[in-house]
C-alpha cells in the first residue's frame, strides 16, 4: 500500500526523523520531494514551529504541499510533542 505524501510527512514528524534546524532556510532532498524548511517566529524570536513547503524537484517547478509542524504540550509532563497541520495538499502527488 502506497503512503500519501502528507502520512510520510506525519510519521516522520512523530518519530522526529526530519533535522529541522539542519535544513533550516534551506532546501533539501527527501524521498523523491524537495523539502523547504522555514522557522515561525512568534514573538521575542521564540520558535513556533516550522512551516515545510513541498516541491517535486530542487527546480520547484511543482508545488506538492504546504505542512505547519506545530508544538502541543503531551500529555504527562512539560515537553511538547510536534504535530503535523496540513495547509495545502494537491490531490495527485
Amino acid at each position: 500500500m502506497k503512503k500519501s505524501l502528507e502520512e510520510k510527512l506525519k510519521n516522520a514528524v512523530e518519530n522526529d526523523r526530519l533535522n529541522y534546524k539542519k535544513y533550516l532556510g534551506k532546501g533539501c532532498k527527501w524521498y523523491n520531494y524537495y523539502l523547504e524548511i522555514w522557522e515561525l517566529i512568534w514573538a521575542r524570536n521564540l520558535c513556533d514551529g516550522y512551516k515545510i513547503h513541498v516541491y517535486d524537484s530542487v527546480d520547484r517547478k511543482e508545488h506538492y504541499g504546504t505542512f505547519i509542524v506545530d508544538y502541543v504540550p503531551a500529555e504527562k509532563g512539560c515537553w511538547f510533542t510536534p504535530t503535523l497541520k496540513t495547509n495545502y495538499v494537491k490531490e495527485d502527488c
